[in-house]
C-alpha cells in the first residue's frame, strides 16, 4: 500500500508539473540577444491561470522536500513568470500572484531565490501601494527583503528608494487610525517597515520625522490589544537605532516606555518581551538616552529587570534582562532600586542553582563561605550568563554611596557571597596565568569580568564593599599571595622589554594588570612589589603603552555579540564608558596610584619617596602628564592626574584654562581687585569669579540686579580681611581660571581651608587626594553658565551680526528685537589677539559696548561659542544632515566660511583650523556643496580654502562640466577644478 500511496503521490507530483509548464509555455519568449527566455504575458485570465498553476504544484512540497528535482528545477521559470505578474500590477492578480510567491519563500531555501530578489522587491514595492493587494505584497515583500544578501543590500535600497516603498508603507499605516484596515494588516505593514529599518538606516529619518505617524505609534501602544502594541513596538525598537530618532522618541516618551515595560512583564507573550527588553536597551544605548529613559521609568524598568532575572522562566529572557542590567555602568537613581528590589539576590540565582536565600548560613566562617562558594562555581551553573553577573555587581559597586551598608538592606548575606565567589573567580584567573585560553570565550569573558568586578569593589566608594572584598581577597590569596605577586610583575617586566609593539596576550595582560592593582591595595602586597621594583615596571609598561597604542586591541572578551540590528545603528553619539578607551592603560594606572598612595602613606611626603626613586622623578611626571592632557579616555586621564597630586599638582590643563589664565596675568580687563593686607593686589574679573568662585564676589554681585543697562566701566577695589593667606588665595585663583594649580607642601593645608570655604569641590577632592569615583567626568570650566540670565548684568559688550532684522528673533536677556550677542570683553580677548589689542588700544572703538562681527547670526553662535566652549559647534549629523534639502546645507557651510574669514582678520589660527576641518568633512558628504563653496570662498579671497573644495569637487568634474554647473564660474576657478580633475584621475580615482 505504501509503495502504491508513494507511486500515486510521484504520478500528481508529474502531472501537476506538466500542467504548470503548459501554463508557464504561454508567456515564454525567447530574445534572439539574450541566451535565457523570458516571461511575458499581458493577458490577465492567462496571468491568473498561472499563479493557479504554480500555487497547485507548491502545494505537493514542504521545506522537508524542498530539494526535490521537480522544484529546483522549475524554481526559475516559477519566479520569472511571478516578476513579470507582479511588476504588471493588475489589480485582479497581483494579490494572488504575492500570496504564490509567500507559498514559494516558505519552501524552499533563500539562496535559490536570490538572483531574483532585486527584480522582485521592485516589482512587490510599487505593489504595496495598492490597497486592495497591500497585504500580500507587504507580507511578500518582508521575506524577501529579510533575506536579502548584505552584498545586494545597495541595490536593494536604491530599488526601494526610487519605488518610495518607505513612504507607501508610512501612508498605509497612517490609514488605520481612520478604521479602515484590520489589525492584521496594521501589523504586517509594521513588521515590514520595522523589516526596512533594520537593514537600512537611510529609512529611517522619514519614518520618526513623520508626527502623524508618531502620533498613531502614541495611540496604537495605549490600546489593550497585544497584537496591535506588539506591532507598535517593533517599529519603535527599529526607529531607536537611530540616535535622533531615540531622542525624538524620549522626549515625548511616557506612553511608549509605560508599553515597553508593560510588555516585559511575565504575562506577555514571549516575543512582546524580547522586543520590549530590546527596545530598552537600543534607548540605553549612549549615556544621555539612558539618563532620559531613566528620569522617566526608573523604578518600574528596574523592578521588571530584577524580577526577570531571578524568575525569568526562558533562559533568553534572563539574558536579555542582564544585558538591559549593564545600564548600571552610568550613575543615576536607577542604582537605588536595583538595590531596593535586591539585585545581589536575584544575580545570585544566576551563579547557584535553585538559589534562595535562606540557604546562606549567617553564622558561618569566611572559611566555610569560601568553600561553599567553590563547590557553587564547580557546578557552572549558567555559564553563559556569569559575565553578566560579574560586571553588573561590579558596576553596582562602583556607584555605591560612601555609607552603603547592606547590612540595613537585609542583604548582607547575598551580598558577601557574591563577593566571596567573585574573588575567588579572580584568584583562580591570576593563578592560571599563562594558561588563559582567549579562545575559549566563555572561560576567558569570566576571568575578565570577574577581575574588573573585584577591582571596582576594591575601589567602590562605600567602605563596606571595600573592606568586605579587600578582606575576602586577602584571605583567599592566602600565603600564595607574594608568589602571584612575582609571577604578575615578572610577565609585566617582560613585555616593554621584549621590544615588541603588540600585546602578546590581551586577556592576561589585563587579569595581570588588575591584578596587580587589587592586590597592591593590601599593605603588604604593596610594599613587596615597591621592593621588586614594581613602580618602575609600571611605568615601563604605560611608556611601552603610549608608543605602542594604535596596535592594542580592545581588552574586552565580554561574551556580548552584537545582532546584525546593532551593528546597522547609526546617529548615536555616544560618550565613551570610563573603561572602555585605553582600558589596559587605566587598569596600570590604578596599580601605579595604590603603589604611590602606599609609599606616601608610609613616608609622609614626596621628598623622601622622590629621593628614594631620583632616576624615575621626572619621567613619572612627564608620562602622567602626557596622559592627563593626551587625548585618552576619561579614566586614565583621571588617575593620572590624581597621581599627579601627589607630587604637587593639581586639576587638568586644557587650552580654555590656558587661555583665561593669560588673562588673568595680564590683568588688562580686569573689572575687580582684590587687596591684600601685606600690599599686594590681585587683578580679577567679576564674570569668572561668577562661574568659578562666587563666594569671592561681595554679596551685591552675585545675583541678577534687575537691570540690563551699561554702568560706567570701572575696577572696583576690595580690601581683603588679614586672616586671608595671601599665597593660598593666589593659587586659588589661578585654579578658577586655569582649572590647574601647583602647590607647594608649606601652602597645601591652607588652600585646602580656603577651598572648603569657598566650595570648590574639584579642587578639595585633589587637594585631599580623593580617589576619583568610576564614571567621572573630565572637569571644565563652565563658561557658558555667564551668558545665562541669572549673570547677565556682568556682560559687558555686544556682538552684533550682519543681519539687522530677523523673523522670530528674541533676547531672552534683554528687550532688544535686533539680533545679538551679549559677551564679555575678558573672555574675548583671551582667545582673539585682534580683540585683546582692540580692548586696550584706546581708540573709540575699545570704548564701545557693542561690536560688530561680519559674519551671519548663524555664524555669530557658533563664534560665541567657540569663544566659551574651547568647542566649534557642529552641523546637524548622520540622517538630519543627509535629508536636510541644499540650500539649508549650504546656509549651515556658509557660517563656518564666515567665520573662516575672519579668523584671517582676527588671527585666530585654532579656530580657523577647526572651520577648515568641518568645511572639508561637509563637503566630502555633500560634494554637490562644492562649487557654491568654491564661490564663496573665492569672494573672500581664500584661496587655500578654495583649493581645497576643487579637490572635494575632482571626482564629479564630468557631472558638473555636463550639468553647466561650471559655467557660472570664472575661467580661473574651472581651470583649478579642472587641474583637480586630473591629478585625481592620474592617482587612480
Amino acid at each position: 500500500m505504501a509503495s502504491s500511496k508513494g507511486g500515486n503521490t510521484t504520478a500528481h507530483m508529474n502531472t501537476l508539473h506538466q500542467r504548470l509548464y503548459h501554463a508557464l509555455n504561454l508567456g515564454f519568449r525567447r530574445v534572439s540577444d539574450e541566451k535565457e527566455k523570458k516571461w511575458e504575458c499581458t493577458d490577465i485570465e492567462i496571468q491568473r491561470h498561472v499563479v493557479r498553476s504554480i500555487s497547485a504544484f507548491l502545494d505537493c512540497f514542504s521545506r522537508a522536500t524542498a530539494n526535490h528535482r521537480l522544484i529546483k528545477d522549475s524554481i526559475s521559470d516559477i519566479a520569472r513568470a511571478l516578476v513579470f505578474i507582479l511588476g504588471y500590477r493588475n489589480r485582479a492578480v497581483v494579490g494572488l500572484a504575492a500570496n504564490v510567491l509567500i507559498k514559494l519563500l516558505r519552501i524552499v531555501p533563500p539562496s535559490l531565490l536570490q538572483s531574483y530578489s532585486l527584480d522582485l522587491v521592485e516589482s512587490l514595492s510599487s505593489s504595496v501601494q495598492q490597497m486592495e493587494a497591500s497585504l500580500p505584497c507587504a507580507v511578500a515583500l518582508n521575506a524577501v527583503l529579510v533575506n536579502v544578501r548584505e552584498t545586494k543590500e545597495k541595490e536593494v535600497w536604491k530599488v526601494l528608494e526610487e519605488g518610495k516603498a518607505v513612504v507607501s508603507v508610512v501612508a498605509n499605516l497612517q490609514s488605520f487610525s481612520e478604521g479602515n484596515v484590520s489589525v492584521e494588516w496594521f501589523q504586517e505593514m509594521a513588521s515590514l517597515l520595522s523589516s526596512v529599518m533594520l537593514k537600512w538606516p537611510q529609512s529611517r529619518f522619514s519614518v520618526w520625522n513623520d508626527p502623524d505617524l508618531m502620533g498613531l505609534l502614541e495611540s496604537v501602544s495605549q490600546k489593550p490589544d497585544m497584537d496591535l502594541r506588539f506591532a507598535a513596538l517593533k517599529l519603535y525598537s527599529s526607529l531607536a537605532l537611530c540616535g535622533h530618532g531615540a531622542n525624538e522618541l524620549l522626549d515625548n516618551g511616557k506612553a511608549m516606555l509605560d508599553m515597553m515595560i508593560s510588555c516585559m512583564d511575565e504575562s506577555s507573550p514571549p516575543n512582546a518581551r524580547i522586543e520590549g527588553f530590546k527596545l530598552a536597551q537600543r534607548l540605553a544605548t549612549g549615556n544621555r538616552e539612558c539618563l532620559k529613559m531613566i528620569n522617566i521609568c526608573s523604578e518600574p524598568l528596574v523592578k521588571v529587570i530584577v524580577w526577570t532575572i531571578r524568575s525569568g522562566k526562558l533562559e533568553s529572557d534572563r539574558i536579555e534582562a542582564c544585558k538591559l542590567a549593564l545600564i548600571t555602568r552610568w550613575e543615576g537613581k536607577h542604582h537605588i532600586y536595583f538595590w531596593k528590589y535586591r539585585i545581589s539576590e536575584a544575580l545570585l540565582s544566576l551563579v547557584v542553582e535553585n538559589f534562595c536565600s535562606e540557604s546562606l548560613d549567617g553564622h558561618a566562617s569566611l572559611e566555610e563561605e569560601i568553600s561553599v562558594a567553590e563547590k557553587v562555581l564547580s557546578a557552572n551553573f549558567l555559564p553563559s550568563l556569569r559575565s553578566y553577573v560579574w560586571d553588573i555587581f561590579g558596576f553596582l559597586a562602583a556607584h555605591c554611596e560612601e555609607e552603603f551598608d547592606s547590612t540595613s538592606r537585609g542583604d548582607e548575606l547575598n551580598l558577601n557571597f557574591l563577593v566571596t565567589c567573585a574573588c575567588l573567580t579572580f584568584s583562580r584567573s591570576v593563578q592560571k596565568g599563562y594558561q588563559i585560553c582567549q579562545t575559549d570565550t566563555i572561560s576567558a569573558s569570566q576571568s575578565e569580568s570577574a577581575s574588573r568586578a573585584v577591582l571596582m569593589m576594591i575601589y567602590s566608594p562605600s567602605k563596606y564593599i571595600t573592606s568586605r572584598a579587600r578582606d575576602t581577597l586577602s584571605f583567599i590569596i592566602g600565603e600564595d599571595g607574594e608568589q602571584n605577586l612575582y609571577s604578575l610583575v615578572n610577565f609585566l617586566s617582560y613585555i616593554p622589554s621584549s621590544g615588541g609593539y603588540v600585546l602578546p596576550n590581551i586577556l592576561q595582560t589585563t587579569v595581570c594588570l588588575v591584578g596587580l592593582a587589587c592586590y597592591s591595595s593590601i599593605p603588604q602586597y604593596a610594599s613587596f612589589t615597591l621592593r621588586n621594583q614594581g613602580l618602575e615596571i609600571l611605568l615601563s609598561f604605560c611608556n611601552w603603552y603610549q608608543r605602542n597604542r594604535e596596535n592594542i586591541g580592545a581588552s574586552s572578551f565580554a561574551p556580548y555579540p552584537q545582532s546584525s540590528a546593532e551593528k546597522r545603528i547609526c546617529c548615536w553619539e555616544c560618550t565613551e564608558d570610563w573603561d572602555n578607551k585605553d582600558a589596559i592603560l587605566l587598569y596600570a594606572l590604578l596599580a601605579l596610584a595604590e603603589l604611590v598612595n602606599h609609599s606616601f602613606s608610609e613616608q609622609n611626603h614626596a621628598e623622601e619617596f622622590l629621593n628614594k626613586r631620583e632616576s624615575v622623578k621626572d619621567r613619572l611626571c612627564t608620562t602622567l602628564q602626557e596622559i592627563r592632557d593626551g587625548t585618552y579616555g576619561s579614566g586614565p586621564r583621571w588617575y593620572a592626574a590624581y597621581i599627579l597630586s601627589y607630587l604637587g599638582c593639581y586639576g587638568f590643563q586644557d587650552k580654555l584654562g590656558k587661555r583665561l589664565m593669560g588673562a588673568y596675568e595680564d590683568g588688562e580687563c580686569s573689572d575687580m581687585g582684590l587687596l591684600f593686607a601685606n600690599g599686594n593686589r590681585a587683578s580679577v574679573n567679576k564674570v569668572i569669579l561668577a562661574v568659578r568662585c562666587p563666594t569671592l564676589l561681595p554679596p551685591k554681585e552675585g545675583a541678577h540686579r534687575g537691570s540690563t543697562e551699561k554702568s560706567e566701566r570701572k575696577v572696583q577695589e576690595i580690601r581683603m580681611s588679614a586672616n586671608v593667606d595671601t599665597l593660598a588665595l593666589v593659587k586659588l585663583l589661578e585654579f578658577a581660571y586655569s582649572g590647574y594649580v601647583e602647590v607647594e607642601s608649606s601652602t597645601l593645608k591652607k588652600l585646602k581651608t580656603l577651598a572648603r570655604h569657598c566650595k570648590t569641590k574639584i579642587l578639595l577632592q585633589m587637594l585631599c587626594r580623593g580617589r576619583p569615583k568610576w564614571g567621572s567626568s573630565i572637569p571644565r570650566i563652565d563658561l557658558p553658565i555667564a551668558l545665562t540670565p541669572k549673570l547677565i548684568h556682568f556682560s559687558d559688550v555686544i556682538l552684533v551680526p550682519k543681519e539687522t532684522n530677523m523673523a522670530g528673533f528674541n533676547c531672552r536677556l534683554c528687550s532688544s528685537a535686533s539680533p545679538h550677542a551679549h559677551s564679555h570683553r575678558v573672555i574675548l580677548s583671551s582667545g582673539c589677539e585682534y580683540l585683546r589689542a582692540l580692548f586696550r588700544s584706546g581708540m573709540q572703538e575699545s570704548h564701545l559696548d557693542r561690536l560688530n562681527v561680519p559674519v551671519s547670526w548663524l555664524g555669530l553662535t557658533k563664534l560665541v561659542s567657540w569663544f566659551y566652549c574651547d568647542e566649534l559647534l557642529k552641523p546637524p549629523s548622520g540622517c538630519r544632515w543627509s535629508n536636510m534639502d541644499t540650500d539649508t546645507k549650504l546656509q549651515e557651510l556658509q557660517a563656518y566660511v564666515e567665520i573662516y574669514s575672519l579668523t584671517e582678520w582676527w588671527i585666530m589660527e585654532d579656530l580657523q583650523n577647526d572651520c577648515a576641518k568641518v568645511i572639508l568633512s561637509c563637503l566630502e558628504s555633500a560634494r554637490e556643496l562644492s562649487i557654491k563653496t568654491i564661490e564663496l570662498a573665492a569672494s573672500f579671497s581664500m584661496w587655500k580654502l578654495v583649493e581645497a573644495a576643487a579637490e572635494h569637487a575632482a571626482p564629479i568634474y564630468h557631472q558638473l562640466r555636463d550639468s553647466g554647473e561650471l559655467d557660472e564660474l570664472d575661467d580661473e576657478l574651472v581651470n583649478l577644478i579642472r587641474t583637480a580633475a586630473v591629478q585625481f584621475s592620474q592617482q587612480g580615482g
